[in-house]
């Protein structure tokens, strides 16, 4: 079984290759309704933050495998979806494929230069940005494509209770202000794979900061917790 630990940095294509792996099952868990977090927190945490946001055009970053795209697109004018992970993008156009308001975008947010001139009214990046690899090159090239004053959402796994979570908070190579590049199989609550991924460990400060210092303004800092019903779901 494979064991979480730390990693060199890796680069964008290694980190798309091993979403490419996961996307099936990925969206197997979603479009099942398996991933409680998800479904129960991570959702309706995103769509109480969107309350009063002008969704004409809604930037989905990291969209995989469109599970929420095709919800968000419920909603709004027009999605752009943009991910670089082509059989994320694969089955993100069956998922979204009645809603004929959503583009899709096949590259990392980097490379996407030419949708600055897109009008964009709103941006989501939902678990997405725990997978960036350079955290401050996806900022700046966000800022360079949002308006003054346009909504970004962002949900993130929380990096105190992360570690606890997985096991490695006590581990002799953790440090919870440093930037550590982690790998491990993929799992939710009810469902563990061998199927490995790494996340990009990095302290709350880290990414208020490095927001802060590309024009962002943090408006908003939820930490939502699941209700006593949802609670009970959870594997003991």
């Amino acid at each position: 079984m494979t064991r979480v630990g730390p990693r060199q940095a890796k680069s964008y294509v290694e980190l798309i290759r091993e979403w490419d792996r996961l996307a099936e099952e990925r969206h197997r868990q979603i479009a099942s309704g398996e991933d409680l977090s998800f479904e129960h927190v991570v959702v309706p945490t995103i769509w109480h933050l969107l309350q009063g946001v002008d969704l004409t055009v809604v930037l989905d970053i990291g969209s995989g495998t469109g599970d929420f795209t095709a919800r968000l697109a419920r909603v709004s004018g027009k999605v752009i979806a943009i991910e670089p992970s082509r059989t994320n993008m694969e089955a993100a156009r069956r998922v979204c494929q009645t809603s004929a308001n959503v583009q899709f975008v096949e590259r990392i947010l980097e490379e996407a230069g030419d949708l600055d001139e897109v009008p964009v009214t709103a941006a989501v990046a939902v678990m997405t940005l725990m997978t960036v690899a350079n955290l401050r090159s996806f900022a700046k090239a966000l800022a360079a494509m949002l308006h003054r004053g346009t909504s970004f959402v962002a949900t993130i796994t929380h990096p105190w209770f992360w570690p606890r979570y997985w096991g490695y908070e006590g581990e002799p190579w953790f440090r919870y202000d440093a930037e550590i590049f982690i790998e491990g199989p993929f799992a939710i609550s009810l469902c563990r794979t061998e199927l490995t991924t790494t996340h990009i460990h990095r302290p709350l400060e880290q990414y208020v900061s490095v927001f802060a210092q590309e024009g962002f303004q943090l408006s908003a800092l939820v930490e939502p917790m699941p209700s006593e019903n949802v609670q009970a779901l959870y594997p003991a």
